[in-house]
């Protein structure tokens, strides 16, 4: 009799054990998969994404529909708005949302910077300043796009990679308009954006053409 007991006992055993490696390789198998689903999915722009955004940013911009263009601006950071390629922070404009609409419902004239060659101020409405330094061709239609590398390169510095080293960028570009300037009149405009809350949005307009 004793033998049958401990053989009985050597079952139960058995049966517990087992029970107990079955649960532990079932919590297991539930904490991966907890993990895997708590990864935090990519939300980095890819190229056709942000040229969608761009796209309709430059319907806007043909449009005039400035209100509409101020709802890309960066919620945080605004809009820098740079006259030429070199970016300089501390001249250049940038308007918050709120700021820019003001500024076109006003039609008042602000500080944009210094023109190339003279140094005289840029003096403009913010209409006027789109019209000279941002849309100032069909960029709908530009001879050349590129993402996230400069095609327009002239004789002055570009510190673009310098000013936003992280940020995805639009480059719409013509090579020029009147063969007698034989490619000197050549104009691109750049679209920098930024990412905030998993989407992005646009944080500079940059304007670039040949300079003195």
């Amino acid at each position: 009799m004793k033998h049958f007991g401990f053989f009985y006992f050597g079952i139960l055993v058995f049966l517990v054990v087992s029970c107990t490696n079955t649960d532990r390789r079932t919590d297991s198998s539930l904490s991966k998969d907890t993990i895997s689903d708590l990864k935090p999915t990519d939300t980095l722009a890819d190229e056709e994404t942000l040229t969608t955004i761009a796209t309709e940013i430059l319907t806007t911009l043909k449009a005039k529909d400035y209100n509409a263009l101020a709802a890309y601006f960066h919620p945080t950071d605004g809009v820098l708005f740079s006259p030429y390629g070199f970016i300089d922070t501390a001249t250049s404009k940038k308007l918050t949302r709120a700021e820019f609409i003001k500024l076109i419902a006003e039609h008042s004239t602000v500080n944009w910077g210094s023109y190339d060659g003279s140094g005289e101020t840029i003096t403009l409405t913010g209409a006027q300043y789109i019209t000279k330094f941002v849309y100032n061709a069909d960029y709908l239609q530009a001879e050349k796009t590129a993402y996230n590398q400069i095609i327009g390169k002239g004789n002055s510095l570009n510190n673009l990679a310098k000013i936003y080293p992280k940020h995805p960028f639009i480059e719409y570009y013509f090579s020029g308009f009147n063969k007698a300037y034989e490619g000197m009149d050549w104009s691109s405009l750049r679209l920098i954006f930024k990412q905030y809350q998993s989407s992005y949005y646009l944080v500079a307009v940059v304007h670039d053409q040949w300079t003195t």
